[in-house]
């Protein structure tokens, strides 16, 4: 288990948050904490109850995060860009000011948040999951992506035709409106094609009938 240094450090890396900052933050001297992270037995200060409150809240984190006794991930809020069709083609719309909270692992900065929109993907993703997805990582075959084409924006399930030379999104829900898109490696779409792993979906629908209904044949 991390300790309380070793937790600050992370964030510090992970989040990119610098040690002058968290000093000024806390209001304790920069080269004292200093000492305090390198675990400097020199050293005569401790980090105090108040000052682990004003670092969970300068990181961002549950209050709780830095104590010696919590196991619990630290909870990042990720910036909701806007929604992703989970059905039908459609432009995406934006959500002023609206986030979701994030506690899994490798934050970073560049993660973003969409809002599905449609049950195409169903049930793996609802209408109204918020689908946290990561522009910087490897796709590969069988990976569900949110992808963008201009204003178009969707998640389905990522394949990559090597023999046919093309690639397509799939959803799992294939109807006369959920449909396969498909695209050729040499079409001038995949200049401006953009696709993002999906990481993590926040389940924020509990009532899924329709989905149960439709997997026992009784929709």
């Amino acid at each position: 288990m991390l300790d309380t240094i070793d937790k600050m450090l992370e964030l510090l890396k992970n989040k990119g948050k610098t040690q002058k900052g968290l000093a000024d933050f806390i209001k304790i001297s920069a080269p004292n904490l200093n000492k305090i992270l390198k675990r400097d037995p020199s050293s005569n200060r401790k980090l105090s109850a108040n000052h682990l409150l004003l670092s969970a809240q300068y990181f961002g984190v549950d209050e709780t995060y830095f104590s010696l006794h919590s196991d619990k991930k630290p909870v990042s809020t990720i910036k909701v860009v806007g929604t992703a069709s989970c059905g039908s083609l459609e432009e995406n719309h934006l959500q002023e000011d609206r986030v979701c909270l994030y506690n899994g692992d490798n934050f970073k900065d560049t993660l973003y948040c969409v809002v599905a929109n449609g049950d195409s993907m169903s049930p793996e993703i609802e209408d109204g999951d918020e689908i946290i997805c990561d522009p910087d990582m490897e796709v590969k075959s069988g990976d569900i992506v949110h992808y963008r084409i201009g204003n178009e924006s969707a998640v389905k399930v990522y394949l990559y035709d090597d023999d046919a030379y093309m690639v397509q999104f799939i959803p799992y829900n294939s109807t006369d409106i959920f449909k396969t898109k498909t695209i050729r490696i040499d079409d001038d779409e995949m200049n401006e094609l953009k696709v993002s792993k999906v990481v993590a979906i926040n389940k924020l629908k509990f009532n899924n009938r329709r989905s149960r209904l439709k997997m026992i044949g009784r929709s």
